[in-house]
């Protein structure tokens, strides 16, 4: 009867220690899940604070991007600031065959057509006393041609040069108001305009340009006349 309380006794010691160590176990785990869940929720904390931070930047980038577009959206007026045309002959001087009707008259309209008149008067041509002296129709043609784009190439050279220092001072005019800019429209507007005035000035010698060609077309002109005079001559 002892033998079997004592085995009794062992075998209820063992279950014991049996379900001590289970216990211990499981308690092990648990804590290991709830430290995996506690690094995870601090994962989650951090991701959290990223994502606050990048909508803070953001919200801080839309504020900025807000403010430069309300400075680049007013009126400044330097657009139109002081505003005057020295590039332009006047509608009279459109184009080539207008300006060599103003120089076979010898005068017109507008600036281009005053100055014409000008030099018309010192210089005058006399395409008719020329005709009665030469009785070649070719010749008679160059003459007036020659004339007329001489003519108006002086005119337009005078005018341009008595321009180019009321330029150069509207340059300076324009110049001396950057410091005068209140905000970043103002200063990009005032920049354009200073460059779109640059560029103003570019086709004006762009035009002077053309005009010294059209001089040498006429020269070029006049040595094709010599060649074919000489032809008919060498002919007859």
């Amino acid at each position: 009867m002892k033998r079997k309380i004592i085995m009794m006794i062992a075998l209820m010691s063992i279950s014991v220690s049996a379900h001590a160590n289970w216990l211990e176990d499981i308690f092990k785990v648990l804590m290991a899940t709830q430290g995996i869940q506690l690094g995870m929720l601090d994962g989650q904390n951090e991701l959290l604070n990223v994502n606050k931070d990048i909508l803070k930047s953001q919200k801080d980038i839309d504020s900025l991007m807000k403010q430069v577009n309300s400075h680049l959206t007013s009126h400044s007026g330097w657009g139109n600031y002081q505003s005057h045309d020295y590039q332009s002959y006047g509608d009279a001087a459109r184009d080539w065959s207008s300006v060599m009707h103003m120089a076979e008259a010898g005068r017109g309209s507008g600036a281009l057509g005053e100055t014409i008149g000008e030099m018309a008067n010192q210089f005058p041509s006399d395409r008719y006393a020329y005709s009665r002296g030469i009785s070649d129709k070719r010749s008679q043609q160059y003459y007036a041609l020659k004339s007329q784009t001489a003519l108006a190439a002086r005119a337009a050279s005078q005018l341009d040069y008595n321009k180019i220092q009321d330029q150069i001072t509207y340059q300076q005019m324009l110049q001396h108001q950057i410091e005068k800019t209140f905000d970043l429209k103002a200063a990009v507007d005032l920049s354009s305009r200073i460059q779109a005035e640059g560029n103003l000035i570019n086709l004006e010698i762009l035009r002077q340009t053309a005009l010294i060609n059209q001089q040498q077309a006429m020269t070029d002109l006049a040595t094709v006349n010599a060649a074919l005079a000489n032809a008919k001559f060498l002919t007859k």
